[in-house]
């Protein structure tokens, strides 16, 4: 089968053998994948990401010496089933699923090379894990269900209240699906920074109520965040010194909600978050009830992903569009389409 391959940052197309169901796990063909920050921090910074991953004792068993196939943002038609399964989705049902497959130990798809992602024309999920995408819902619109989901559960952790005004700097893919949770779960005002144009203008059609250009102006001196006695501060973006910067920034007793993955050391003084009280929320991921959910809200119409997908390609253009979205200018999300 074809699929992009990644090792040390290096991306290409290679035909691979396809992969076999072990008990409980069934065969998929990708219909359509989005690329992650995560998969762009994966291959620009792969040995800290290795490294890190390793220190944590988590599920990432990405290697620097073993090519690996990306990609955990998907959508898949059901091929066929490995042994001991149960047969529940017959070949040829839509389905979205937790990219986890449930081995010993717990490895996760698309970062590992025993568990190829979404990169490539098939892959293998978990029998039980498979939620069956809900009738009439198109399948780039159920390909942004795991994005999604991150973005409601960091709004679920952030413990929202009445009178928070919710700042969200980055608008990034991150950001777009945390204002999305933020006013499909009743929040506002919701206050949105970048320094992309096209990114705000994104950022305003979920329904920001104020976005800030980043470049001339702090979304902390909004006037709708000042009539607010909270304020809770979503850091979408992940990059060093960024986080030092909210806490010289945020006011008193703020919460910060740290949603970006930023992979490179950083340092940052807990002096001035300790003088200004502020409660800092890492956050990761989401619960498989939160998943379900998002699946459900995206089919109902609650959450409206459909702007959010500014782009697809096919495998041959994965190389060229990680360099892209370096830039930032980049725009939503981007899916990747296995098939020829």
């Amino acid at each position: 089968m074809r699929a992009v391959l990644m090792e040390r940052g290096r991306l290409w197309v290679d035909d691979i053998p396809p992969p076999e169901p072990r008990t409980g796990e069934v065969l998929v063909r990708s219909i359509a994948c989005g690329i992650c920050g995560s998969d762009l921090h994966a291959a620009a910074h792969t040995t800290q990401f290795v490294e890190t991953s390793r220190a944590a004792g988590g599920a990432f068993k990405l290697d620097t010496f073993a090519p690996v196939v990306l990609g955990h943002e998907f959508v898949a038609e059901v091929l066929d089933h490995g042994p001991g399964c149960a047969g529940t989705h017959p070949p040829g049902t839509l389905v979205c699923a937790l990219p986890m497959l449930l081995r010993e130990p717990l490895t996760a798809v698309g970062y590992s090379p025993e568990a190829p992602g979404g990169f490539a024309e098939q892959m293998l999920l978990t029998e039980q894990l498979l939620l069956p995408v809900p009738n009439g819902l198109a399948a780039r619109h159920a390909a942004l269900t795991e994005p999604m989901a991150v973005g409601l559960h960091a709004v679920r952790k952030a413990r929202l209240e009445k009178e928070d005004a919710a700042i969200v700097v980055g608008c990034g893919p991150v950001g777009l699906a945390v204002i999305t949770a933020l006013k499909a779960e009743g929040f506002g005002p919701v206050i949105a920074s970048d320094f992309s144009p096209r990114r705000r203008a994104l950022a305003e059609q979920q329904g920001a109520d104020r976005v800030i250009d980043a470049a001339h102006s702090d979304p902390l001196e909004a006037p709708e965040r000042k009539a607010r006695s909270g304020c809770v501060i979503f850091e979408c973006v992940g990059v060093p010194g960024m986080l030092d910067h909210l806490f010289l920034q945020a006011p008193q007793d703020a919460r910060i909600v740290v949603v970006g993955v930023c992979l490179e050391p950083d340092q940052l003084r807990p002096l001035i978050a300790i003088n200004k009280e502020l409660n800092v929320q890492f956050v990761l991921g989401y619960s498989p009830a939160e998943f379900a959910e998002t699946l459900s809200g995206i089919a109902e119409g609650r959450f409206d992903i459909a702007p959010l997908v500014t782009q697809e390609v096919g495998l041959d253009q994965v190389a060229e569009t990680f360099a892209r979205l370096a830039a930032p200018e980049a725009a939503g999300k981007v899916l990747v389409t296995a098939q020829r």
